[in-house]
């Protein structure tokens, strides 16, 4: 057992290495061989402006895709380049740094003039980002690296997490309750801002929302509704007495009903997403109302920012707009939706 741990971390130390060595090599060389400084961000298309949107190369680098949400961005990008006319390469990583390394260098060999990208890490590929983006216009969708790119698109998760914890906080005060106690189904440990503040969110939002809480157990559901049921099995095992499940989002949230809907010994347990607004989710708030045991999610639209992220890099692909044009982060629309406004947000067709 110790040689075959031994054996793995030497196989991911080599990976990493791998990916820091392509990295410095695409750093170092362009498609017509000069050298670029590795710092300096690309201040225009990679292949020159497009006059025509036809001609333009967008590439787009997703985190994964084992989570709707992220399904989702691509049905909906698909969908606009299917309709502005411009080539989309659309490659998924399975959350992992080296892998899409290797594919967003392939999208720049294979004619990307402008690059979508989900980040994997937010920490670990700061270098890997400052080098890819001396070469590409970047545009960050969801989970950016900080200091490097053109711009980011992204969910101001701890205003969605506070919004539907607000919400949830009236419904258990509607019910009588002063107190009560909770699990919490997390992302895994590549996730280091967007859950932590989808979680503090929510945890701000049930204090604003006059609700003291304990938190009896966390962990992780990897942001799959599979894995969210099994991991709220196990806390719920151990903590058979609590008031509430909050997934972080609504897949895994969509796990954890499984676990406890039409359970005599769960009964008294809700179930809570801080973000997501999955249809799913909200055909449950729509179906048990003000009586449900779905209390909230929060508006987070793949669909919102596909739209605005790709709109500019086709910009700037076009000479519409410079990198220089945008601020470093921009956010989508963030609203709680509970049993009083589902009305305004559930849409059956919806692509999410």
């Amino acid at each position: 057992m110790l040689r075959e741990t031994r054996m793995r971390t030497t196989d991911r130390r080599r990976r990493v290495a791998g990916a820091a060595a392509a990295a410095t090599a695409l750093v170092m060389m362009s498609a017509c061989g000069q050298i670029y400084p590795s710092s300096t961000p690309a201040q225009g298309p990679a292949n020159g402006i497009k006059s025509d949107v036809s001609d333009v190369v967008v590439g787009f680098a997703q985190q994964q895709l084992q989570a709707p949400y992220f399904a989702a961005m691509q049905v909906q990008s698909e969908q606009i380049a299917k309709e502005q006319g411009f080539k989309l390469l659309f490659q998924a990583a399975n959350k992992d740094p080296v892998i899409q390394m290797n594919q967003m260098q392939a999208m720049i060999s294979q004619g990307a003039d402008v690059l979508v990208v989900n980040a994997t890490s937010v920490k670990g590929q700061k270098e890997m980002m400052t080098q890819i983006a001396s070469q590409i216009p970047v545009t960050y969708i969801d989970t950016s690296v900080p200091g490097t790119g053109m711009t980011s698109v992204q969910s101001d998760n701890l205003t969605i997490g506070r919004e539907s914890g607000i919400l949830t906080a009236k419904r258990f005060k509607d019910l009588g309750k002063t107190s009560i106690k909770m699990v919490i189904l997390t992302g895994p440990a590549t996730d280091e801002f967007v859950g932590p503040n989808r979680r503090q969110g929510f945890l701000d939002g049930l204090e604003e929302g006059g609700l003291p809480y304990e938190i009896k157990a966390e962990q992780s559901g990897d942001y799959a509704q599979d894995k969210g049921q099994v991991a709220a099995e196990t806390m719920l095992a151990g903590n058979p007495d609590v008031d509430l499940i909050l997934g972080l989002n609504d897949s895994m949230a969509l796990g954890a009903y499984n676990v406890v809907n039409g359970k005599d010994q769960y009964k008294n347990v809700y179930v809570a997403a801080s973000a997501d607004g999955q249809k799913e989710a909200l055909a449950l708030i729509k179906q048990g109302g003000c009586e449900g045991r779905y209390l909230s999610t929060g508006l987070n639209s793949p669909s919102l920012a596909a739209e605005q992220a790709l709109k500019i890099s086709v910009d700037v692909a076009t000479g519409k707009a410079k990198p220089s044009d945008f601020k470093p982060e921009s956010f989508t629309k963030a609203v709680g939706i509970g049993c009083e406004n589902i009305d305004e947000y559930y849409d059956p067709n919806s692509v999410f």
